[in-house]
């Protein structure tokens, strides 16, 4: 994965080879006040019945400059994602805007992180988008929102 302060390569639980930033520091640093603020607007727009296009434009500006946290499973052979049932029986990879939000309910995996065109890449083992922060203000992104603001990033 590359490292958010200088796009060296970081691999989980080692320094960035380039700028030397401690993994655990790196991960610390990841914080999106403004995504947060935007869900629960999302959430109270759409509960008062009211359009939320621009919300959801700002959203995918905020997503698209984003680097969230991907909780996973790592073993000598193998890795995995965490990936929950969410609305209308989906399935939904999960992903946390901080490690605050992380620490609620993945702090046994391995927090990685990387870019949200690489993220979107995910979607390739069939999941139906991502929950973000399922343990806090938790946002659905189906995938066909994904496909409106990003088309062909997925």
């Amino acid at each position: 994965m590359r490292c958010p302060k200088c796009g060296g390569m970081v691999h989980p639980n080692e320094p960035c080879q380039d700028c030397g930033i401690d993994y655990d520091d790196m991960i610390a640093g990841i914080s999106h006040p403004e995504m947060k603020k935007l869900f629960k607007r999302i959430e109270k727009l759409e509960s008062e019945g009211e359009s939320i296009e621009i919300e959801s434009s700002l959203m995918a500006c905020e997503l698209e400059n984003s680097s969230l946290i991907l909780p996973a499973k790592i073993d000598d052979e193998s890795w995995g994602f965490v990936v929950l049932p969410g609305p209308n029986e989906r399935d939904y990879i999960a992903l946390c805007t901080d490690k605050e939000e992380y620490d609620k309910c993945f702090s046994e995996l391995t927090p990685l992180t990387n870019s949200w065109k690489r993220q979107l890449r995910l979607l390739d083992i069939g999941a139906d988008g991502f929950v973000i922060n399922p343990l806090g203000e938790a946002c659905f992104l189906e995938r066909e929102f994904l496909e409106r603001f990003f088309p062909g990033d997925e």
